[in-house]
C-alpha cells in the first residue's frame, strides 16, 4: 500500500509541477544568463600572513577555518530531506482537499 502511495504521491508532483509550467499567467521569467561576470583573481588561492592581518585590521574580523565533516554532511543532509518531505506533504495535502 504505501509503494502506490508513493507512486501516485511522484505522479502528482509531476503533474502539478507541468501545470504550473504550462499556466499562462507565467509570463515572465528572469535570468542572470546575461549579467557579465567579475574578476577576482586569487579570490580562493593562499593568503599571505601579512595581508591577513592588514584585512583583519582593516575590517575587525577574523579569519577562520571551516570544515564540513562527514558527520555534519550527514546531518545537512536529513534536514534538507525533512524539509523538502515536509512541503511536498502539504502540497499532496492541499491538492486533495481541493478536489
Amino acid at each position: 500500500m504505501e509503494i502506490k502511495n508513493r507512486k501516485l504521491f511522484k505522479e502528482l508532483v509531476k503533474e502539478l509541477t507541468l501545470e504550473l509550467l504550462d499556466e499562462e499567467s507565467l509570463e515572465e521569467i528572469t535570468t542572470t544568463g546575461n549579467v557579465a561576470g567579475y574578476s577576482t583573481p586569487k579570490a580562493f588561492g593562499k593568503m599571505k600572513k601579512k595581508k591577513k592581518k592588514s584585512l583583519e585590521k582593516q575590517t575587525g574580523y577574523k579569519f577562520v577555518k571551516e570544515s564540513v565533516d562527514e558527520k555534519d554532511f550527514k546531518v545537512i543532509t536529513k534536514l534538507i530531506r525533512n524539509v523538502v518531505g515536509d512541503i511536498l506533504r502539504d502540497i499532496w495535502l492541499k491538492r486533495t482537499a481541493w478536489k
